[in-house]
C-alpha cells in the first residue's frame, strides 16, 4: 500500500479501477468473492498487483470489503449513471474522498502533471523526505493527468465575456452535446466521449480569455 505520511494513496489509476471493479458491477448482487473476482481478472489472488489493484479500489471508494468485494453506494453510482452529467460529478466525488487528492487541490487548484515543482508541493502536503515522493512521483504524476479534467470541469454554463458555452446532455444518455457559438458536437456517452467533451469545454474555455 502507498502510503505517504499519513496519506494512502491509489496505486492505480481511477480509471483502470472503476474498468475492473464494473466486473463486481456486472454481479447479480454486485458482490464477488476475492478468489472469484481474482480468476476472471486473470490473477492471483495471493499476487501482489492483485492486493495493489484492490487496495487502490478501496482507497478511491469504490468497493469494501475483505475477502467478499462489493460495490460501496458511490461506487454503484459511478459505473451506473443516470446521465452524463451524473458521470462527471460522481467521479469527481470520488476523487475528492481521496484526503491526499482533495488537499492538493485545495492547497493547489491549478496542479499540473508537468509541474516542475510537484515533488517539492507533494512533501509540503504530506511531510515525506525526497526519497520517498520519488518513489511514488510517477503514479501521483499520471494520476494527475488523468483526473485534472474531472477537476477543472466547467460549470454546465460558463460566461466568458460576451460568449456563452453550455452542456447539453440527451435524455437518454446515448451522448453528450457540446454547444457554443458556431460549434455543435455529439461525443459517444462512454469514458472515451466523457473526456473528449471535457476536453472541448476546457479549451473553449481557454480561448475564450485569449479573446
Amino acid at each position: 500500500m502507498a502510503q505517504l505520511g499519513n496519506f494512502k494513496i491509489p496505486e492505480i489509476t481511477l480509471d483502470k479501477c472503476l474498468d475492473v471493479s464494473n466486473v463486481i458491477n456486472k454481479q447479480k448482487d454486485r458482490s464477488i468473492g476475492r478468489i472469484a473476482f481474482s480468476d476472471l481478472l486473470e490473477m492471483s489472488h495471493r499476487g501482489g498487483q492483485f492486493s495493489k489493484l484492490i487496495n487502490s479500489c478501496k482507497i478511491w471508494g469504490i468497493i469494501d470489503g475483505r475477502e467478499l468485494y462489493s460495490l460501496t453506494q458511490l461506487g454503484i453510482n459511478v459505473l451506473n449513471p443516470l446521465n452524463s452529467n451524473y458521470l462527471i460529478d460522481t467521479k469527481r466525488e470520488l476523487i475528492l474522498n481521496v484526503p491526499f487528492y482533495s488537499t492538493l487541490y485545495l492547497n493547489y487548484p491549478n496542479i499540473s502533471h508537468r509541474e516542475t515543482t510537484l515533488l517539492q508541493t507533494i512533501e509540503e502536503i504530506t511531510g515525506v523526505d525526497r526519497f520517498i515522493s520519488l518513489k511514488f512521483e510517477n503514479i501521483i504524476r499520471k494520476t494527475i493527468s488523468e483526473i485534472n479534467p474531472i477537476i477543472q470541469t466547467v460549470d454546465s454554463q460558463v460566461r466568458e465575456g460576451n460568449d456563452q458555452i453550455s452542456r447539453n446532455f440527451n435524455k437518454s444518455s446515448d451522448k453528450v452535446n457540446i454547444t457554443a457559438s458556431g460549434i455543435n458536437v455529439d461525443f459517444p456517452f462512454n469514458d472515451e466521449g466523457i473526456n473528449g467533451a471535457i476536453a472541448l469545454l476546457n479549451s473553449l474555455k481557454i480561448s475564450n480569455r485569449i479573446n
